[in-house]
């Protein structure tokens, strides 16, 4: 019976003194919680003077604190800064986190890692684009190699392209995403040859999205390439900034063997020159099997030879799809007229 009521108040000793530990511990976490959100306040006004030039000395960085650093640069860059004052940002962090993010890039935890390189994006923290390039050569997974490019456009395009032109892992909208990072793309012409199928198609994709006329010679050059897609990237990029004399690329894919896609992008350009003299070469595809070039047809069609072409095809072509299609467009295109 004695040794029961002793192990019954072991017990309860046991659980007070851990109810104790409990306790004592949430209270010194509380107590570093708000010592560390004491420091990131007065952090943050340091920061700020410090970018608007109200004092020239940099902040300190407490060990251990890096994080709220990270925070606070990340919040003052995204919402609040100039131009002027994100010089200075840069100007910090290769001063005081140089050493802390060169230490992350190679961190055992992805996500550390991935972390430190949107930052080192974020604040151009160029000398560490030589450790990157040498990880792009170890054994790390797809999606690392697609953020590491991304990050060398920002802090080192050069590095970047050397890379685009040996990755055959990246995909086409990894490679949007890394070149998108870039306002000029002039370095990227300029080695364009020589990239990877992903990036040329990144590259022509972005001029058409760019409305950049000033590469129209490289589109049109391409539009001859000898891989089909970027053929089709440089057509889909032509319509948007071809001239009409640009026309005449188009023809050869005015014919039967040519892709359905193909076949698409020319159309879509001769509906945009809308010249009389092409309803001639419109007219075979307002009876094609794909619903893309069907449309694609009528929508030309009518640019080019208006309701007129449209009531001749309704009425005589051989196709009846063709002439159904005709028909309801005829109606859509003459209510619309009425209204």
């Amino acid at each position: 019976m004695r040794w029961i009521l002793f192990f019954i108040f072991l017990l309860v000793v046991l659980q007070v003194g851990a109810l104790l530990y409990l306790v004592i511990q949430k209270r010194k976490r509380g107590k570093q919680e708000q010592s560390r959100l004491d420091w990131q306040m007065q952090f943050r006004e340091e920061l700020y003077a410090y970018a608007t030039e109200e004092q020239s000395e940099m902040p300190a960085v407490k060990k251990g604190h890096e994080d709220l650093v990270e925070l606070e640069l990340f919040a003052f860059s995204n919402l609040t800064a100039t131009e002027h004052h994100l010089e200075r940002i840069y100007q910090f962090v290769e001063v005081s986190l140089l050493p802390y993010y060169a230490k992350q890039v190679n961190h055992r935890r992805i996500d550390r890692r991935l972390n430190a390189y949107e930052a080192i994006a974020q604040f151009r923290l160029s000398p560490v684009a030589e450790s990157l390039k040498q990880r792009l050569a170890t054994d790390i997974s797809k999606e690392e190699v697609d953020v590491i490019i991304r990050t060398l456009v920002s802090i080192s395009p050069s590095f970047a392209i050397e890379a685009a032109k040996t990755n055959q892992e990246i995909s086409f909208f990894g490679a949007v995403l890394a070149v998108g990072r870039s306002t000029d793309l002039s370095l990227w012409i300029q080695s364009f040859d020589e990239l990877t199928l992903s990036f040329q198609m990144a590259i022509l994709q972005l001029i058409h999205d760019r409305d950049q006329t000033e590469y129209l010679e490289l589109v049109r050059n391409k539009t001859m390439d000898d891989h089909p897609e970027v053929r089709k990237r440089a057509l889909r990029a032509l319509t948007r900034i071809g001239l009409e004399e640009d026309w005449a690329l188009y023809l050869p894919y005015l014919e039967e063997e040519s892709s359905w896609v193909e076949q698409m992008l020319a159309l879509r350009f001769l509906e945009n020159v809308g010249r009389k003299d092409n309803v001639t070469s419109i007219l075979p595809f307002v009876g094609s099997r794909s619903w893309w070039v069907r449309t694609a047809a009528f929508d030309a069609l009518l640019a080019c030879g208006g309701l007129e072409q449209l009531a001749l095809v309704a009425q005589s072509h051989p196709d009846r799809y063709a002439k159904q299609k005709a028909t309801e467009r005829l109606a859509k295109e003459m209510k619309q007229h009425v209204i």
